[in-house]
């Protein structure tokens, strides 16, 4: 069994759409959610700071990756 977490958005059809990066195979899945809270203005800017202050000064070939990181941390 294997497990992935991925973000997606509901539509105001209430119609979740997931793609998954499986093919030619028979799956079971189990889908658990959790609405994810809304951050306000003061908050998103409160943790960029804090990730700008922690990796000041370094270069990162791949800013995509720095961020996922991030919001895996919560």
């Amino acid at each position: 069994m294997d497990s992935l977490k991925v973000n997606a958005y509901v539509g105001d059809d209430g119609v979740l759409q997931l793609q998954l990066p499986v093919s030619n195979e028979e799956l079971e899945v189990m889908v658990i959610y959790q609405p994810i809270p809304k951050r306000s203005h003061r908050e998103s800017k409160r943790r960029f700071e804090k990730l700008l202050n922690q990796y000041s000064g370094k270069i990162f070939s791949d800013s995509a990756e720095l961020l996922r990181q991030d919001r895996e941390r919560g």
